[in-house]
């Protein structure tokens, strides 16, 4: 391997599933540095450290679809994981928080929370939502005519694959930047020019722009797994809004 050059070790690791995204971006903020490309390096810092919040250059293969939760107390009844849709949402929320939601952590953060529950869901919170809990609960007393109902947490159960999908992403778009500088390379280089590098940046292909209308902090883990729905279909009269606690099918807390 101390044989390689650059290029060479770049494509060897890219090709091998085991090395971690996180050593192979190195390798490339090192080689943006050297074709003083600024997009490259910023990518690859961006992937490393994570991107700000809110940032606008967010890739849009950073936002995935998960499922928006919550937990509901109602009267004596537990309900747990009960899967909401933006009508159980205050009026003023519904717009604001949808199924899409920005990852902005680092890829080994996305690495280890994908390794905490492989082939599972797990849930993901931010700071605001305790917020949107008080004004669920608010808002469905009021629709349910009804002091007992307690919206204790909100959430999104998302996917692992989905997580593993962005990591997917960012190795594919590695391979596509190195078959590009081979494209550009002359027979017999060694390591490609500057200029060759930076004319493979753009097969990155990074969509910038802010793709979420998520307007809550950053995602953050808050379970190992995702808990289950405790609760079938609810009755008629709670079909308006969230479970109330005259439900039929409940399960007792």
């Amino acid at each position: 391997m101390s044989n390689l050059t650059s290029i060479d070790r770049l494509e060897s690791d890219i090709l091998d599933e085991s090395v971690p995204l996180a050593s192979l971006l190195r390798q490339v903020l090192i080689m943006g540095g050297r074709a003083s490309s600024e997009s490259l390096r910023v990518w690859a810092q961006q992937e490393l450290k994570g991107y700000r919040e809110p940032d606008p250059t967010l890739p849009e293969y950073r936002t995935i679809v998960a499922a928006l939760k919550a937990d509901i107390m109602a009267g004596p009844a537990t309900f747990t994981g009960q899967e909401i849709s933006s009508r159980d949402l205050p009026e003023a929320a519904r717009e604001h928080v949808t199924n899409d939601v920005p990852i902005t952590w680092s890829v080994a953060e996305i690495q280890a929370t994908v390794q905490s529950a492989p082939g599972g869901h797990i849930r993901l919170g931010g700071t605001n939502m305790s917020d949107l809990a008080r004004m669920m609960t608010a808002h469905q007393r009021e629709l349910q005519g009804s002091p007992f109902v307690n919206v204790t947490s909100v959430y999104w159960s998302a996917s692992t694959s989905a997580l593993e999908g962005i990591l997917d992403q960012v190795r594919t778009r590695l391979t596509e930047f190195v078959a590009e500088i081979r494209s550009f390379m002359s027979e017999g280089a060694d390591e490609p020019t500057p200029e060759q590098i930076r004319q493979a940046v753009s097969v990155i292909n990074i969509t910038a722009g802010d793709n979420s209308p998520v307007n809550v902090t950053s995602p953050i883990a808050i379970a190992g797994s995702d808990a289950a729905a405790t609760v079938e279909p609810v009755t008629r009269k709670a079909r308006r809004g969230l479970p109330s606690r005259d439900s039929s099918k409940q399960r007792k807390a």
